[in-house]
């Protein structure tokens, strides 16, 4: 299996300065993509990707669905959702830009937030203080990936989205079954 750099593949385009974001493109109200719309998209609901469909990033910062973001606190990666096109990055996180057809968008996701060999390259690369650290744009552009055919690399990717989706549904549940019962345990108790 052959392995290559990240960097062959994708650009990582750093979020804006927040403070300097109104005079850099002079708008008042900018809509800032954050942590819960990070969580929302990681669920994987509302998300279709359009291979044909390229980013405007360079010129627009605002994002699009299907773009790929990089959560720099907690170095993971998810796929803008329908809920969050518009929104502009702060520095916490990252987009990828994918500069060719040989990396598949959900196989990046795959190798980024599952795949051990990469997950044990991020941490060795983890740098600051206290109890947020982060990865240097150069340490990620480093990482070195096992390339597949790209029907291969969309199989995989799409296991990988579809199991998360899974997850995302048990855990609902989970959530709602957790309720049920002690919604019934309590009026129990309080008819007693």
């Amino acid at each position: 299996m052959e392995k290559r750099g990240l960097k062959e593949f994708v650009t990582f385009v750093p979020g804006i300065n927040p403070t300097r974001a109104q005079t850099q493109f002079g708008i008042q109200s900018i809509n800032y993509y954050d942590r819960s719309s990070f969580e929302a998209d990681s669920n994987y609901e509302d998300v279709v990707v359009k291979d044909a469909e390229k980013s405007l990033s360079q010129i627009n910062p605002s994002l699009n669905e299907g773009d790929v973001v990089i959560s720099n606190s907690l170095q993971l990666a998810t796929m803008v959702g329908k809920s969050n096109v518009g929104k502009v990055l702060s520095l916490n996180f990252t987009k990828i830009e994918f500069d060719s057809e040989q990396l598949d968008k959900k196989y990046f996701l795959f190798l980024f937030n599952a795949y051990k060999v990469v997950r044990r390259q991020k941490e060795r690369e983890l740098q600051g203080s206290g109890p947020v650290l982060r990865i240097p744009l150069r340490s990620l552009e480093e990482i070195i990936i096992p390339v597949l055919p790209f029907e291969e690399q969309q199989k995989i990717g799409a296991i990988y989205v579809e199991t998360l989706k899974l997850q995302s549904k048990l855990n609902k549940y989970a959530d709602l079954i957790g309720q049920f019962t002690s919604s019934i345990i309590e009026e129990t108790l309080e008819g007693k």
